[in-house]
């Protein structure tokens, strides 16, 4: 670890980055249990607060910040997580979602003991990758056992749907296909004109279909769910009548795994 002498021997924007690089190493020790060095943590907080190039506010949020310091373990994570934001906000460096410091296990083990029920989805013609990681990572929440996607899907290996997956896309299985490939199964589509999520019957094993963000379901694939289980639909109230697909999918998924749980 970098002496605070040598910190401050760096240029005052690369000190910063560094500063924040190792604030993320105690937070990741923190995370896993480890003691903290806190007399280290201590001088590289009283050296960020009187950089130079932080303005007045940013330094007024680093001293509030630090006020009550390493009352215990979760508030130094607290401290530490808001400082290091505070200075990549600085060096407008603010992270996307998956560059979030993850709680989550590492490891095959956690895959092994991954609740799975019996629920799959279609992916209609999904065109934005960002959304087909962010459904697959919201699919391993609620633990769906499969996906299927069809040709003209974002591919779930694309660079962006594998960082907004969070490496759901190796855990959960999926391939390829069609409509066709769903014959015998429950079927029902995330779509407009259906029956209210609150009172629609969601069935206890089969797959729901989540159309296209510009066109929705496909029309051979509504008439499949609508010779099946139907059309569930999110009431809304704003102006735009729709939401994001991967956000209205959560919505879908929360519905459907809490009430097959708690019938």
């Amino acid at each position: 670890m970098i002496t605070i002498r040598k910190l401050s021997k760096l240029p005052a924007i690369s000190a910063l980055r560094k500063s924040a690089r190792l604030l993320q190493s105690f937070e990741l020790n923190l995370l896993s249990r480890k003691a903290p060095n806190l007399i280290y943590l201590r001088d590289l907080i009283s050296f960020i607060s009187v950089s130079p190039e932080l303005s007045s506010n940013e330094r007024s949020q680093i001293n509030l910040l630090t006020s009550n310091l390493l009352d215990n373990n979760n508030n130094t994570l607290r401290v530490c997580n808001n400082l290091r934001h505070i200075l990549l906000r600085h060096l407008q460096e603010e992270p996307a979602d998956w560059d979030l410091l993850s709680q989550e296990k590492n490891g095959k083990n956690q895959w092994e003991s991954r609740k799975i029920y019996p629920f799959e989805i279609f992916l209609d013609d999904l065109r934005s990758p960002f959304n087909v990681g962010s459904i697959f990572r919201t699919s391993e929440s609620f633990g769906i056992s499969k996906i299927l996607i069809s040709q003209g899907t974002a591919d779930p290996t694309h660079k962006r749907a594998l960082r907004t997956s969070m490496g759901c896309t190796d855990i959960i299985p999926w391939e390829t296909g069609t409509c066709q490939n769903m014959n015998n199964k429950n079927i029902f589509a995330l779509e407009l004109n259906g029956e209210n999520i609150d009172k629609f019957i969601f069935p206890e094993s089969g797959i729901c279909i989540i159309g296209s963000e510009e066109l929705g379901v496909s029309s051979e694939c509504l008439k499949m769910a609508d010779n099946s289980f139907g059309r569930v639909s999110i009431p809304l109230g704003g102006i735009k009548g729709s939401i994001n697909v991967s956000v209205a999918f959560g919505i879908l998924m929360y519905n459907w795994y809490n009430r097959v749980r708690n019938p």
